[in-house]
C-alpha cells in the first residue's frame, strides 16, 4: 500500500488537533443569569469567533468555589461574597480574585429589604441606625426601643423585636459584615430557619423588624411592608423600586459581580478583556436592562458606578 501524500499527512495531522490559538471561557454560578449571559455571548461569539464559552450556571453560591478550583474562570454571583470565600480562594491562590460588577440583581419585593409589620409607623431607618438595631458594640450605642427612633404612645416602651436568619456564613453573615459594621447581632436577635418563617414572624408581631437577603417572594403578606432605608443620616430613605435600584439610591442594592483569577500587578488576558468590555458597553448595558423584566430582576450600573468598574479593566 502505498504511503499517503506529505500535504494530506499534514491536513490529517492538523485536524485531529486542537486550535492552539483557541482561547476558551467557562461562566459558573447564578442559574437565574442564564438568559443574559447566552444573549451576551452569542453577541461576543460574532465579534470573536475563536473563543469559546461554556456555561455551567448552577447557583450563585457555586461560583467562587469553583472558581477557586480552577474549574471556572469567571465566577457570576448576586450576592455579597463571604470573608469564608474570599479566605478560601485566598488560601489556594496566594491573592484576593479579581471583582468586576456589571449590574444589580433585585428590586421590588426580591430586593435585600428591611420589613415591619403594617402597623409600625416608623417612616425609614438609615443605615447607621439599622446597624445600631440590629447588631451590639455600635460606637453611637445600640438601639433596643422604638422610642429611641422616635415612636411615641403605646410605642414608646415597647422593646425591639429582631427577627432573621441563621449567622452561619450565609446571608445573614454576609448583610451583618457588608452593611452592619461587622459587629455581632444582637443578644436579642431571634434566628429562623427560613425566610418564609420570618416574615410571618413579623407578620404577626407588630413590634418586629427583620432583614434578609434577596430572595423569591412570591406575594408579600399584606400585614408586612418593605421599610424605606437611607444611605446616611439626614438622606432621604428610599424603597428599592426599580428607579432607586437602578440610580444606586437603594443602600442595600445587591450588585451582580464578576469574580476572575488575575495575580495582583499583572493584566487581564486580551479575550477576557475583550468579555468583559463587551459586558459593561452600552450594547452589553442595554441587554441587562433587557433582562430586568425576569421575576428576579436584573438592572444595569448607574454612570457613576459604570465608570469606576470601567476603570478596573485598564
Amino acid at each position: 500500500m502505498s504511503a499517503p501524500e506529505p500535504d494530506k499527512l499534514s491536513a490529517a495531522a492538523a485536524s485531529n488537533q486542537p486550535q492552539r490559538d483557541a482561547v476558551r471561557l467557562t461562566l459558573a454560578g447564578a442559574e437565574g443569569m442564564s438568559d443574559l449571559f447566552t444573549q451576551i455571548n452569542a453577541m461576543f461569539a460574532g465579534a470573536q469567533p475563536a473563543v469559546r464559552i461554556d456555561m455551567a450556571l448552577k447557583g450563585s453560591a457555586t461560583g467562587l468555589p469553583a472558581l477557586t478550583a480552577g474549574a471556572a474562570s469567571i465566577a457570576v454571583v448576586t450576592h455579597e461574597a463571604s470573608a469564608a470565600e474570599i479566605a478560601a480562594f485566598r488560601q489556594v491562590w496566594g491573592y484576593a480574585p479579581f471583582l468586576l460588577r456589571i449590574g444589580y440583581a433585585g428590586y421590588g419585593q426580591n430586593a435585600p429589604a428591611v420589613y415591619v409589620n403594617r402597623r409600625n409607623p416608623l417612616p425609614g431607618l438609615s443605615m447607621q441606625q439599622l446597624a445600631r438595631v440590629f447588631t451590639a458594640g455600635a460606637a453611637a450605642g445600640n438601639i433596643n426601643f422604638w422610642s429611641q427612633l422616635g415612636l411615641k404612645d403605646s410605642w414608646q416602651q415597647r422593646r425591639i423585636h429582631l427577627y432573621g436568619l441563621r449567622d452561619d456564613g450565609g446571608s445573614a453573615t454576609v448583610l451583618r459584615t457588608g452593611h452592619l459594621g461587622k459587629h455581632s447581632y444582637a443578644p436579642h436577635y431571634e434566628a429562623l430557619d427560613s425566610r418564609q418563617a420570618v416574615l410571618a414572624a413579623v407578620a404577626d408581631d407588630p413590634y418586629g423588624i427583620a432583614l434578609l437577603a434577596p430572595g423569591d417572594t412570591a406575594a408579600l403578606p399584606e400585614s408586612l411592608r418593605i421599610l424605606p432605608l437611607s444611605a446616611a443620616d439626614g438622606m432621604a430613605a428610599v424603597t428599592p423600586s426599580r428607579d432607586n435600584v437602578a440610580s444606586g439610591k437603594y443602600p442595600l442594592a445587591v450588585y451582580v459581580q464578576l469574580y476572575l483569577n488575575r495575580p495582583p500587578a499583572q493584566p487581564l488576558d486580551e479575550q477576557y478583556r475583550n468579555y468583559l468590555k463587551l459586558i459593561l458597553s452600552p450594547a452589553g448595558q442595554n441587554l441587562m436592562a433587557g433582562a430586568a423584566g425576569s421575576k428576579t430582576g436584573y438592572l444595569p450600573l448607574s454612570a457613576d458606578d459604570l465608570k469606576k468598574e470601567i476603570k478596573k479593566l485598564d
